[in-house]
């Protein structure tokens, strides 16, 4: 017989009505209960503060509080006028807000040339056109950037040296697609080789000036040697420019140029001179943002020069390139020094602040349109 202790054992259940339910009064009795209390006056307060010996200025204090008279409040006005005024003079608006130079768009030879375009007995008589047709239909109608410019490749990398001029549209379309590309490296050696043989053709001397100026703006920390040789290289490459921009704008100041011909050329010329401003600037740059009457001041008082000419006063990119050397003139220039000389003549630093204002004005009112 199986005693009751090799018996497995569960535990016991319980159901809601075993619980023991203790009365109301009993749970509130153990808690306890505070009798209710009413407020003390000022009066009973203060024979209660003097009794826990507290100070008596201290009870004063806490009962008459001191009213903040005109002489204070005027006080306290003047001190944060000072402080505006200081948070303006050394954390000014422009410096956290700085427009960016913007892309006028890159040197082009226009829209898309197609088949229907051209006549069969032009491309069988110029062999550039067709690969240019092929190029075009690729990029433009196909979106075929890549495949656009291993065309492009194919086909120049068989062209002498003595037919590159009349191959010059494809090597334009060529350096408009790699800059699209972003392939800054093969833009630069093709550039620089077709400039060996036409150093004043306006479309290599652009394209080689972005190439550059993209490769020198990658670059953070420059050695020495570097800085030197991209000062030397930036030194001949706005040399070069000038005297292309020197024959655009005798092109287009020829009498017998049509209207039409002449805004294009027009176009061109504000590119190339707006590209050797901002070679100005990176000559400026890498010589230290030197000023007054350091010899790097003529790079950077040439670039202003540039863009406040006729041509491209107006022109949003050259405003906004005003700015960013506006900006780097001022954050250099302390308050308390005197006056600076800029594009030959002493200014305060007041005044290219007021210039600086004004720009940036205008730069937000053609971003709002």
């Amino acid at each position: 017989m199986n005693s009751d202790q090799d018996k497995p054992r569960l535990p016991a259940r319980r159901f809601p009505s075993d619980a023991q339910i203790r009365p109301e009064t009993d749970v509130k009795a153990s808690i306890g209960f505070l009798p209710k209390t009413g407020t003390i006056e000022a009066d009973e307060r203060i024979p209660i503060a003097r009794a826990e010996d507290y100070d008596p200025m201290a009870i004063e204090l806490a009962l008459n509080p001191p009213a903040s008279t005109s002489a204070d409040k005027l006080r306290l006005l003047v001190l944060a006028i000072v402080a505006t005024l200081l948070v303006i003079v050394f954390f000014p608006f422009y410096r956290f807000f700085k427009p960016v130079p913007r892309d006028l768009g890159p040197m082009s030879i226009g829209g898309p040339i197609m088949e229907e375009a051209a006549s069969a007995a032009n491309v069988r008589n110029k062999p550039w056109l067709a690969v240019l047709i092929r190029i075009d239909r690729l990029y433009f109608r196909e979106g075929k950037l890549t495949e656009a410019i291993k065309v492009a490749e194919s086909a120049l990398g068989k062209i002498p040296q003595k037919d590159w001029e009349l191959w010059q549209k494809v090597y334009y379309r060529y350096w408009e697609l790699l800059s699209g590309a972003d392939r800054i490296h093969v833009l630069k050696t093709s550039t620089r080789a077709y400039l060996s043989a036409f150093p004043e053709d306006p479309f290599a001397n652009y394209y080689f000036a972005r190439a550059f100026l993209a490769a020198a703006d990658r670059i953070r920390t420059y050695p020495p040697e570097t800085k030197k040789a991209y000062r030397m290289e930036a030194e001949t490459v706005a040399q070069q420019i000038d005297r292309a921009g020197v024959a655009l704008d005798a092109q287009r100041q020829h009498l017998h140029t049509k209207k039409d011909k002449k805004v294009a050329l027009t176009d061109l010329y504000r590119k190339l001179r707006l590209e050797q401003a901002k070679l100005y600037v990176l000559i400026w740059k890498l010589g230290g943002y030197e000023e007054d009457q350091h010899p790097d001041v003529v790079y950077r008082d040439r670039a202003l020069d540039i863009c406040e000419s006729q041509d491209l006063v107006d022109m949003r990119e050259a405003k906004a390139l005003r700015v960013a050397i506006y900006t780097d003139i001022l954050d250099r220039w302390h308050w308390i020094e005197g006056r600076q000389i800029v594009q030959n003549h002493k200014h305060k630093r007041k005044d290219l602040q007021k210039k600086l204002e004004s720009l940036t004005q205008e730069l937000e009112k053609i971003k709002k349109l």
